[in-house]
């Protein structure tokens, strides 16, 4: 081979030169730079993804819920005839002062004949205390260390949804005194579930995974527990107070089962 053609041959070693160049390499300050900036954008979306991710799950399994109560109560009017003539009617407007009938006995009676027979229940602890069944709740909305060790039916649905029956009382019924003592009467009204979504899993606390549901025997509806036909607004200042969050629920409903940027999430 001529001299002439040997120059002419690639120079291989070139295209290595080039490859381990330190214009084609990252620097070490380069790499760390770059997962810093990673790492910024990732503490800055992730959790706002795992919160959206959060809401779309509670929203969903208590819309799942609240339809498995509706269908559990409307095959209960189909089977037992109509809502007027159970049992659990003739407690609507007694006096909570003077009355002649045991709560416990009418819960019970109420959701072994009406509701257990037409649900999913992988656990039924009958009419007990969140206390007795190792329920750490109910909280109030935003406080941690203030709860209530509430009595009722409880039983655990097979989708993990805890529910506790029980029978809910109208406000003051006269003059409201400025002790908050009622000079007049509270009477007994509808049926009342408290709907924990996770069961047992925390947070335990109203407007979380906590929402109040009723059932008005008298005139056949079941709902979110709500204060009227207020404004979204008026619902949105609700839902934000540690008393009134247990219309939470229906701040979700209204909002067509979204829960959404305004809503006082955790």
């Amino acid at each position: 081979m001529s001299e002439a053609h040997s120059n002419h041959k690639p120079h291989y070693t070139h295209l290595t030169h080039f490859i381990h160049s330190k214009k084609a390499a990252f620097t070490l300050a380069e790499v760390l730079i770059t997962l810093g900036i990673i790492g910024i954008v990732a503490a800055m979306t992730i959790p706002t993804l795992i919160s959206n991710y959060q809401k779309k799950e509670v929203a969903t399994k208590l819309k799942q819920t609240y339809s498995i109560l509706s269908q559990a109560l409307q095959m209960a009017q189909v089977e037992k005839g109509d809502t007027t003539t159970w049992a659990v009617n003739d407690i609507y407007g007694t006096d909570v002062a003077d009355t002649n009938f045991s709560v416990r006995d009418v819960t019970t009676d109420f959701v072994k004949s009406y509701l257990i027979p037409n649900l999913k229940v992988s656990k039924d602890y009958g009419y007990t205390t969140n206390n007795a069944i190792g329920y750490d709740g109910l909280y109030y909305a935003g406080n941690s260390n203030e709860k209530r060790n509430r009595s009722g039916y409880m039983f655990l649905l097979s989708n993990n949804v805890l529910i506790q029956v029980g029978v809910g009382t109208s406000g003051c019924i006269g003059t409201t005194l400025p002790d908050g003592s009622c000079d007049g009467k509270r009477e007994y009204r509808n049926i009342v579930f408290w709907v924990d979504i996770n069961g047992f899993q925390k947070p335990n606390m109203d407007g979380k995974d906590v929402f109040l549901m009723t059932f008005n025997v008298q005139k056949k509806v079941f709902g979110f527990h709500k204060y009227g036909d207020v404004s979204r607004d008026k619902y949105l200042e609700f839902c934000k107070s540690s008393e009134d969050a247990q219309v939470c629920g229906y701040l979700i409903f209204m909002d067509n089962w979204e829960i959404k940027d305004d809503y006082p999430w955790y």
